[in-house]
């Protein structure tokens, strides 16, 4: 999965390996999800998208619990 991660670019520049490993541990695992469905969705790969994906994915998480 890293290897993936790091063929990955964000839009400003930044690879996702490095975008995951600045994150806080306990959200890199949802944030790796939210990275990968952005690009089966085609949306670009920025903060605000992986941020919004990745919130989306927890309550979605959280609603089925």
């Amino acid at each position: 999965m890293e290897e993936r991660l790091s063929t990955i670019y964000l839009r400003n520049g930044q690879n996702a390996l490095q975008y995951i490993m600045s994150l806080s541990e306990k959200y890199r695992q949802i944030a790796t999800a939210a990275i990968f469905e952005c690009l089966r969705l085609g949306y670009p790969l920025n903060n605000m998208e992986i941020t919004g994906k990745a919130r989306e994915m927890q309550r979605m998480k959280n609603a089925n619990v």
